[in-house]
């Protein structure tokens, strides 16, 4: 990640309120989102809320871009996407005041959110946190528009998909505070409910078993996200928009988001997560020389286009075969850049694959545990699903299996490992806020 700087000196209490597309989707639900915030206050807390575009009008947005342009201009399309969130700091500053809570909206670059000139993928710079402190110190309730910021020469930025999230955990980092990120689901899951419907909810996972599941496809929250809770210790709870914070018992409900030293246990497996949408690169035959895999990847990294998992075998005395995945909305950009290296390379054949997904199993006690992986192919092998590819890290094993197979083998990994089972809801004491400022990330 590059360097991020943040500006500022701010006191305890704060809290940054995420509310997705979901959450926004219609006025009830922004005065829903709105008794969140309330509450907070209530309990002595200093919000600062963050939103996304109302529902599924960022993709409304898109498709109306590309009724006029096939792959419309990524600078202008930046300016046509971030007037989603406008809408909705708007909506969700004006639901504030009429519950009688003082609010102002402000845009990416009225917060003062700095970012490169990445358009559609922008990355996030610096934040200038001194007009929100000022805000909030005179009893206003700031609404930050999430997913954009702004370049040091003016130009309107969006940080893609899953971007909101990441705005606010760099307000959090800024500011000081803690991070709620409100969903239509109530927390974190051993598995999304709508594929195993036995899937329970977790009261804790760690940032690195976090950051895995969202890397692999989890769409609680962004991995750029997890990446800056982790950096600064920034404590993130998820939460259901609709719900209180806690239950009838005054029990904590939803999800904390810890470092591994706070967490109690490492579970073997703590999730099975399902990445859709996956498509398949090979390069086959490609002469195994000092260099060639920066051949392959270095275009596809200068097009700004990310390659998730990689695989290199041998096929020969001299040549090697190269296998990666990435997004499968990636293709159509990709799939020139593939062929013209593939063509370079001199590699003797080229194939593109969907309609793959990965299935995985995320714990962070696979580090102290064994057999892990031989239980999960053993319940791949009694459903009878065929498994395409593997790939693993330190903490998670990941399967490519067909679309159809996907939702029975989330199934049967989830069973091996008795994630049916309730979990116990252990209590999470929050740590210090950061109170100082945070120099640049290195």
């Amino acid at each position: 990640m590059r360097g991020l700087v943040f500006l500022g000196v701010f006191p305890v209490g704060i809290v940054i309120q995420k509310f997705g597309g979901s959450s926004v989707a219609d006025a009830e639900k922004f005065r829903r989102c709105a008794q969140r915030v309330t509450e907070a206050i209530a309990q002595g807390d200093q919000p600062v809320v963050v939103v996304s575009a109302m529902g599924d009008s960022t993709d409304d947005l898109i498709q109306l871009a590309e009724s006029v342009a096939e792959g419309p201009d990524k600078r202008e399309l930046d300016q046509l996407l971030a007037t989603g969130e406008q809408v909705s700091i708007a909506m969700m500053a004006m639901t504030l005041k009429a519950s009688g809570i003082p609010a102002v909206s402000l845009t990416g670059q009225q917060a003062a959110i700095t970012t490169d000139d990445v358009h559609g993928r922008a990355t996030i710079l610096a934040i200038d946190g001194s007009r929100l402190q000022e805000l909030i110190n005179r009893g206003n309730v700031p609404v930050v528009a999430g997913f954009q910021g702004v370049t040091r020469t003016g130009d309107i930025t969006t940080l893609g998909r899953g971007g909101s999230d990441t705005t606010a955990v760099a307000l959090a980092a800024t500011l000081g505070g803690r991070c709620e990120i409100f969903k239509d689901v109530d927390g974190v899951y051993t598995a999304d409910p709508r594929l195993v419907p036995s899937a329970q909810r977790l009261p804790t996972v760690t940032y690195e078993e976090m950051l895995e599941a969202a890397a692999l496809g989890s769409q609680v929250i962004h991995p750029r996200a997890v990446e800056l809770a982790k950096k600064y210790d920034v404590k993130v709870r998820v939460l259901h928009s609709h719900l209180p914070g806690f239950g009838p018992s005054n029990e904590p409900v939803g999800t904390w988001v810890v470092s591994e030293s706070q967490h109690m246990e490492a579970r073997v497996v703590s999730g099975v997560v399902v990445k859709k949408d996956v498509a398949r690169v090979s390069l086959r035959g490609v002469t195994n020389r000092t260099g060639i895999q920066s051949e392959i990847f270095s275009p596809l990294a200068l097009a700004h286009l990310p390659v998730d998992d990689i695989i290199q075998e041998d096929d020969g005395p001299s040549t090697i075969n190269v296998t990666f995945t990435m997004d499968k909305r990636d293709i159509r950009d990709a799939s020139p850049i593939i062929h013209r290296v593939a063509q370079e390379i001199n590699a003797q054949a080229v194939r593109i694959d969907t309609g793959l997904v990965t299935v995985s199993a995320v714990g962070a006690g696979m580090r102290t545990s064994s057999g892990v992986a031989a239980r999960l192919f053993e319940a791949m092998a009694s459903a009878g699903i065929k498994v395409e590819n593997v790939t693993t890290s330190e903490i998670r094993i990941s399967c490519i299996v067909t679309e159809a197979d996907g939702q029975r083998a989330a199934a049967a990994i989830h069973s091996a490992f008795g994630l049916d089972i309730p979990m116990p809801q252990d209590r999470v004491t929050e740590s210090k806020p950061l109170n100082s400022t945070i120099s640049a990330l290195q």
